[in-house]
């Protein structure tokens, strides 16, 4: 957002030079830098007098003009543009002068005649792009001055940095009641005359919307016997020194009025509208429309329609039509001002890849009590400039208005986040400078209605941040030592996270960072259980809710990763996911997850090794040693189809489930286009933490020999390994040190719908020999527990 100076003084005064106030502004959050900065160039360029203009004697479109440069004398100078005229003061570039572009000028015979400088464009001193012809400077302008004077006064203002969440600052008003708050002056708003006729509007126009949750509030005026022609220099002038293009009285008016309130406006030719109607209406699918930019645009209903009784006549929000624009025939107007839906505005401007100056305002959240103001302002401002007779009275259609917020602030608790002495007093001026009502004040708290051009506060800690703002983010010491309580269950997440880290790029894993804000269609509500949140105004609709799973960000990156022909590929991530709960304090709830996926081969062919594609039961020895990692005791990972994964298996800790993993469901990995296999995992580290043991205790190797053995089940084809595993764990005794799985096998002689499951069972004790007897009773009491739990017994041969 281009800021110039000379315009904002007339809001607020603010002396200081544009790099002082650049500072001042971005100490209070809104990034800003000069727009110009003095150069060798503005300094040699001197401002002349054009004493006459004469026809050039052998070029029809050059002219030879005498120019009065101050101290340099009078010089003669050939002119193309074809505005140049006698009497005007413009900028004059000397010989021996060099062009930003690397052009020298010099002194030159142009056909036959001498030129003795140069009477430059905006775009040839590097101003703007406009090159129609020479700049033309402001009566004010003193002869023999350098240019960079003049400019310094009438061209010098801020590039300001608008953050998403101000979209009051994208205005000279906006930028004003900054610096007013900032330096305690006065804002001072153009006072707005509307000199009505007697005929009613009604007689004039009809007004109707038909969704109002997309278009709460809509107005309108109507101008008649306009006269349509050039703006004055001043608002030329102004208007090219933030970058727009100066085009005739009227829509320079709206123009101006947007830079000045932030509040976008139209203008329709009142003629063009059939029965003088304005709808707003959703578009339909498959309507057309061509903007004013001359493009065809196919619409549907995310697109919302400024219509008259017969077709659209603009996209709300957006931009206008060719149908109904403003022309130098132009006679009668309607000028248009209201309030649209954020999300509907930004959701239209992403369908069409269409942003607007207008569009970047709404879709931030413009200003519903604004409507009015704006409305009144460009229609006081295009009756001076334009002429014409404006009809008695507004349209003003607005079913519900829009309440502003209360909210409470407590000094003492502004103190303890600030880390500062705040009286109550300041906080009452901050929140007063920044157009705060305040409703009540009590011994610790100030009740305040916040104003509808800052959507941006809606709890006491913005109240509390705009305090810090104003009273300086600067100010607050640094304090010689940091304290910080020790979190032992932080400190543990990140040794966690570090050990998990180091584990999975040691399986050769790649870690990645993917965005918590996704697409809807990304968040498997019926898969992961979990309600997904929605954004109030998403930046887009991929971007338009809180991720459940950090599943879909990793295949995403599998796909990619196999376009480019990388075909072993292997990434996990740590984040956190969100589910919608009303009833907590932001609406919502967070876990920290761990999710990885993986296709291809576990290690590359190489000379020695062949290639081994990975498989189903790499992956549950990955999750198995992840969860050993970790120091969770008491897990099972069984064997259970889902949504996201078949064949799949289910986690759980100490009965709780805990995670997901498996062969990705085909059906899910078609919406990524893949049609590898790939298997991945998704684990709650919240509930695995909540099982971790707090405290480590160091174990001294025992003395002792170890006794093993090896023992062969014949189970059921379709009992898992697994549960078997837990028996033997369970019934073992404490001697039991090492339960492992080291061979599964199926055939003669075993019986058909039958398996053999081989284990090497190790025991120990820390305090003696263990006898062959006292195995042998461990054993027995292992076997009878198989056989009572899964009907297993010992294989013969």
């Amino acid at each position: 957002m281009r800021i110039n100076l000379e315009w904002l003084r007339e809001y607020v005064t603010v002396e200081q030079p544009a790099p002082e106030l650049a500072e001042r502004l971005t100490l209070t959050s809104l990034e800003s830098v000069p727009l110009l900065e003095q150069s060798e160039f503005f300094s040699a360029v001197t401002i002349g007098l054009v004493q006459e203009v004469t026809p050039h004697p052998n070029a029809d479109k050059l002219a030879v003009c005498e120019v009065e440069a101050g101290e340099s004398g009078t010089r003669q100078i050939i002119c193309g543009a074809p505005n140049v005229a006698a009497g005007q003061k413009v900028p004059v570039i000397l010989p021996g002068t060099t062009l930003p572009d690397g052009t020298e000028i010099s002194s030159v015979k142009l056909r036959g005649v001498q030129s003795d400088g140069m009477i430059p464009s905006e775009r040839e001193l590097g101003l703007s792009d406009s090159h129609a012809g020479i700049m033309v400077l402001r009566e004010e302008a003193e002869i023999g001055q350098s240019f960079w004077h003049y400019l310094e006064k009438y061209w010098q203002g801020l590039d300001v940095e608008i953050t998403p969440n101000r979209p009051d600052g994208m205005s000279h008003l906006g930028v004003a009641r900054e610096f007013a708050a900032l330096f305690d002056t006065p804002l001072r708003k153009p006072n707005i005359t509307v000199a009505e006729k007697n005929e009613s509007v009604e007689k004039q126009a009809t007004l109707r919307i038909h969704e109002p949750e997309k278009c709460p509030r809509y107005a309108a005026r109507v101008i008649t016997n306009v006269r349509i022609g050039p703006s004055p220099k001043w608002m030329q002038e102004r208007l090219a020194a933030i970058g727009l293009r100066p085009i005739n009285n009227v829509v320079d008016a709206s123009n101006y009025v947007l830079m000045e309130t932030g509040h976008p406006l139209h203008t329709f030719d009142l003629d063009r509208l059939a029965d003088h109607t304005i709808e707003v209406r959703s578009a339909k699918a498959g309507e057309q429309f061509t903007t004013l930019d001359g493009k065809k645009r196919e619409l549907d209903d995310r697109i919302l329609l400024i219509c008259d009784a017969e077709k659209p006549v603009a996209i709300a929000g957006i931009m206008g039509g060719e149908n109904s624009e403003v022309t130098d025939d132009t006679v009668n107007l309607l000028i248009e001002s209201a309030y649209f839906d954020p999300t509907t505005i930004r959701r239209g401007s992403k369908y069409l890849g269409l942003s607007t100056e207008a569009s970047k305002r709404f879709e931030r959240g413009a200003d519903p009590e604004g409507v009015l103001y704006a409305l009144n302002r460009i229609t006081a401002l295009i009756q001076e400039l334009a002429g014409g007779e404006v009809s008695a009275g507004v349209l003003d259609v607005y079913p519900e208005p829009i309440q502003p917020p209360e909210i409470s602030i407590r000094t003492e608790r502004t103190r303890q986040i600030l880390g500062v002495e705040v009286s109550q007093e300041e906080i009452a001026r901050v929140l007063q400078g920044i157009e705060c009502e305040i409703l009540r004040r009590e011994t610790d708290t100030i009740t305040v209605r916040v104003p509808t051009f800052r959507p941006d506060l809606e709890r006491e800690i913005d109240l509390i941040e705009e305090v810090l703002r104003f009273h300086g983010m600067e100010t607050i010491p640094a304090p010689k030592q940091f304290r910080y309580p020790a979190q032992a269950v932080a400190a543990r997440d990140r040794s966690s996270e570090e050990k998990l880290t180091r584990l999975w790029q040691g399986f050769g894993f790649n870690r990645t960072v993917s965005n918590s804000l996704v697409n809807e269609r990304y968040c498997y509500p019926e898969a992961t259980g979990k309600t997904p949140v929605q954004l109030t105004n998403p930046l887009s609709e991929d971007m338009a809710f809180m991720r459940t799973t950090l599943l879909p960000a990793l295949l995403e990156g599998v796909r990619k990763n196999l376009h480019r022909r990388e075909s072993d590929v292997r990434l996990f991530e740590f984040g956190r996911i969100f589910t919608h709960n009303p009833a907590a304090e932001t609406g919502a709830d967070e876990f920290l997850h761990f999710a990885a996926v993986a296709t291809g081969n576990t290690f590359p062919r190489t000379w020695i090794t062949e290639q081994k594609p990975i498989d189903f039961y790499d992956f549950k020895g990955y999750i198995e040693a992840m969860l050993e990692v970790m120091g969770v005791r008491d897990y099972s990972v069984q064997r259970t189809d889902t949504t996201l994964f078949t064949p799949g298996i289910v986690i759980r800790v100490n009965g709780e489930n805990a995670g997901v993993g498996g062969t990705h469901n085909p059906d899910l990995l078609e919406q990524f286009g893949l049609k590898e296999v790939v298997f991945g995992l998704e684990i709650n580290m919240d509930v695995c933490d909540r099982y971790i043991p707090r405290e480590i205790q160091y174990m001294p190797p025992s003395d002792y020999p170890a006794v093993e053995r090896d023992l062969s089940f014949v189970v059921t084809g379709d009992l898992e390994a697994a549960e078997l595993t837990r028996t033997l764990r369970e019934t073992g005794g404490t001697l039991l040190t090492d339960v492992t799985l080291y061979d599964i096998y199926t055939g003669d002689p075993i019986p058909e719908e039958k398996k053999s499951l081989t284990y090497t069972l190790k025991f120990l004790s820390k305090e003696r020999t263990l006898t062959e007897k006292e195995v042998d009773t461990f054993i027995e009491e292992i076997l009878q527990a198989a056989a009572r739990r899964h009907d297993a017994y010992l294989r013969e041969q």
